[in-house]
């Protein structure tokens, strides 16, 4: 079954390349690839896998694939919506495509295109008992020389913003790599690490099952047909869910034609299981973590107040997806 999902993948990949929709799309992103392949080098420093630079691995067929796909859809989506006040649902649909297109690539490889990087980034750690460690060592180097007194500068200009105030307080408090291994030491012990890959297998198992079973184009088809049908009346802007755009899904989904796929339902109820998990484990932790902001925002009630408010908007329109998903499931045997 495997096969013929790639099968097919690499079918729709061949008539659906992203990046012949950009003018000089493939070029752009073959600059952004050179650039990418320096970094990824200086990082990696003497790990030559097969014999050759690290960013070579970019060139092989998998990880190529995914690179320009992903890249050009980017490029693609970025020039889209930058000019964009309001996303409607029409301009949701109108882009579904490309989601599937990159959809189809990521399942054809990103199998293949991980385990050649775990691969080589295993086979050096072998060879070179200190390869991690000089890894971490010049990631923070180039950290410092590139971006350190990018983000003091942002956040002393912008200190009496949620975002310019968070940079603040990590800065602060993360002053060298020491103390940033000191942190994640106090936090994350071996039940962490335990849980962090259950969710990983889990999380690979679902893709693969989504992806063997056709699932990409399912969910596209599906997708196009339920944002067709949210685009009317009052339903104008794709951010708010509540209210008009909740009616017109009901709609939607009230007639026998139009069921969630049972393959997407499979991975939405996982990740409900999930989540539920997570915040069931480490509620107290998420505690801590916002009494700690709080504190450190205590001098700004304004911006206290603001993310409050951003929280529940963000609650009231994730309790109205979930009243309709939950009330139109599919009987799925």
């Amino acid at each position: 079954m495997k096969v013929v999902a790639v099968l097919f993948a690499l079918v729709a990949v061949s008539v659906a390349d992203i990046c012949n929709d950009i003018e000089g799309g493939r070029a752009k992103a073959t600059a952004i690839k050179d650039l990418a392949a320096t970094g990824i080098d200086s990082l990696m420093g003497d790990c030559y896998p097969n014999g050759d630079a690290f960013s070579a691995l970019l060139n092989s067929e998998a990880c190529s694939a995914l690179f320009y796909q992903g890249t050009c859809y980017g490029l693609k989506t970025a020039a889209k919506y930058a000019d964009v006040d309001v996303v409607s649902y029409d301009m949701l649909r109108r882009g579904v495509s490309d989601v599937q297109a990159l959809g189809n690539v990521a399942c054809a490889n990103v199998e293949a295109c991980y385990n050649e990087v775990f691969d080589a980034v295993s086979d050096c750690a072998a060879a070179d008992d200190g390869f991690i460690e000089g890894v971490i060592d010049r990631a923070t180097e180039m950290y410092k020389a590139r971006a350190e007194q990018a983000l003091a500068e942002f956040g002393e200009q912008n200190d009496n913003t949620i975002a310019g105030r968070l940079v603040n307080i990590a800065m602060k408090r993360f002053t060298d790599i020491d103390s940033l291994r000191a942190f994640v030491s106090q936090r994350v012990g071996d039940d962490v690490i335990d849980d962090a890959m259950a969710g990983y297998q889990a999380a690979k198992e679902a893709a693969a099952a989504f992806c063997d079973s056709g699932c990409v184009d399912q969910t596209g088809k599906f997708l196009k047909r339920l944002f067709s049908s949210m685009n009317k009346g009052r339903c104008v802007d794709a951010t708010m869910f509540c209210g008009a755009c909740q009616r017109n899904a009901e709609v939607f989904l009230g007639r026998r034609a139009n069921s969630i796929p049972c393959c997407l339902q499979d991975v939405v109820e996982q990740a409900i299981a999930g989540a539920q998990y997570v915040a069931d484990t480490y509620g107290d932790r998420a505690a801590n973590a916002e009494s700690f902001l709080r504190d450190a925002f205590a001098d700004r009630p304004d911006l206290i107040a603001q993310a409050e408010a951003a929280a529940a908007a963000a609650r009231e329109q994730f309790e109205c997806v979930s009243s309709v998903y939950q009330e139109n499931k599919s009987s799925c045997a």
